[in-house]
């Protein structure tokens, strides 16, 4: 399998100047200029000409690489005023000798960075970049809401490949709503194969999402704010801020009082992995339980045809092709089961015996009976 690497940029906040997409292009020859979005692509090596996580702090706010030998990075970058990065390094992995890079959260200039990174040494496969990053975009934003999910999913990704995780580690904050999640979220769990057992498991202890504020509990909170502060957001607006909402909305909930998560139910990581486990065995013996019974169900349905089914066994073994013979072997091992199902092993071997008795000269038909182990007695 050829290499293949893929790294896709975009920019939400401000296009980029005719100046910057220029300095951009020079990267690569592949590259067109572009004021919001940039894509290279290598094969049979090769790669970007400076870091991949500089490049995104300069200019853009969204960065993903995929490489089939099985890295994984998704990186955001926002306003630093606008996010909250002791919250939001609460989901740095803890490993025994050395720091985790599945979730990095840093500063750099005026910005904050969200860096998710995972590799996999069995690789990814083939896989195509194109599309990917557009169905994630949606969760810079959650982020800038404050809705963590992603950072958790990406946690508990991390906990799961980290070879030495600190298993009496306690999980971040569960955020609320991971029993239902956005299509980014979606997007994420299937890009980055986040296990579905330990996403149960971990949902099991999340709050309902957090319901939108009224407009009366919006007028009340507007109305608590100094007329200085007021003048001060009309001005912003005037301006174009980007994400005045955002940063509007987080101070009107600080002045609601908006729950925070509850840190009182926080698990272990060994907690976490033995519910998962648990989980998986029960499903085990669900899946179990559900296959026995649909071959009961089969076995009675063909107990009510059982003559019939011999004479079609008959049937195909004059037709003397091999196709016939392997129908025919199929139909003698439903048949088996069902002997063995009633108690009425003997009688199938008696009447199995007699088809290797009355076809004893057709090698193919005995050569598929005995490798099917539908073998003649002995006795």
């Amino acid at each position: 399998m050829s290499e293949y690497q893929y790294y896709e940029f975009q920019a939400f906040d401000r296009p980029l100047t005719e100046e910057e997409q220029q300095a951009v292009a020079r990267l690569s020859s592949r590259v067109d200029p572009h004021p919001r979005r940039a894509v290279f692509t290598y094969s049979f090596g090769g790669g970007l000409r400076r870091s991949a996580e500089d490049l995104l702090a300069e200019y853009y706010d969204a960065m993903l690489y995929l490489a089939n030998w099985g890295s994984r990075q998704l990186v955001f970058r926002f306003p630093k005023s606008l996010v909250d990065l002791e919250q939001m390094q609460q989901y740095n992995v803890v490993t025994v000798d050395y720091p985790s890079e599945a979730v990095n959260v840093y500063t750099k200039g005026g910005y904050a960075i969200l860096d998710i990174q995972l590799h996999e040494e069995e690789g990814l496969g083939w896989i195509e970049g194109e599309g990917w990053l557009d169905s994630l975009v949606g969760l810079r934003d959650a982020i800038l809401r404050q809705d963590y999910r992603l950072l958790y999913l990406a946690w508990l990704k991390g906990v799961a490949l980290a070879y030495d995780v600190e298993k009496d580690a306690l999980e971040p904050p569960v955020p609320p709503g991971l029993g239902s999640l956005t299509a980014a979220l979606d997007s994420f769990v299937e890009l980055f194969d986040v296990d579905a057992d330990l996403l149960q498991v971990a949902a099991e202890r999340s709050a309902k999402p957090v319901q939108t504020a009224s407009k009366d509990d919006l007028n009340q909170a507007i109305a608590q704010l100094p007329p200085e502060e007021k003048d001060a957001f009309l001005l912003r607006l005037a301006q174009g801020e980007p994400h005045l909402s955002l940063a509007l909305n987080r101070r009107l909930g600080a002045l609601r009082g908006v729950p925070q998560p509850d840190m009182a139910q926080r698990r272990t990581v060994s907690e976490l992995f033995v519910d998962a486990e648990t989980l998986r065995e029960r499903k085990r013996k669900e899946q179990a339980a559900q296959a026995e019974a649909r071959r009961i169900r089969e076995l009675e349905a063909l107990a009510k045809r059982e003559a019939q089914t011999w004479e079609e066994v008959e049937a195909l073994i004059q037709q003397s092709k091999a196709k016939a013979y392997d129908e025919a072997v199929q139909l003698l091992l439903k048949l088996r089961d069902l002997a063995i199902y009633q108690g009425q092993e003997m009688v199938f071997q008696q009447r199995l015996n007699r088809i290797y008795e009355q076809y004893s000269r057709r090698s193919a038909l005995l050569r598929r009976l005995r490798d099917a182990g539908l073998c003649q007695s002995q006795t």
